[in-house]
């Protein structure tokens, strides 16, 4: 697996560009997730869905809140 962080890189380095990213470190890394034995940074877009959609829900069930809004 190659490490996402090194896969987003980086413009405020010139030769960074064209460079391939590196071997994920696992248990090594500080982003590494034990339990699931992966790189927690590919949860975080989902979970920000995740949180997002039960955000909305708790919307949805104040209607008093939901009516000042409009």
């Amino acid at each position: 697996m190659k490490c996402p962080l090194l896969k987003a890189g980086n413009n405020a380095q010139p030769d960074f560009e064209g460079r391939e990213p590196e071997d994920c470190l696992k248990e090594e890394c500080a982003w590494w997730h034990l339990g699931d034995e992966s790189c927690s940074i590919n949860d975080i877009a989902t979970n920000l869905f995740l949180i997002s959609l039960a955000l909305i829900h708790i919307n949805q069930k104040m209607p008093l809140a939901r009516n000042q809004q409009e």
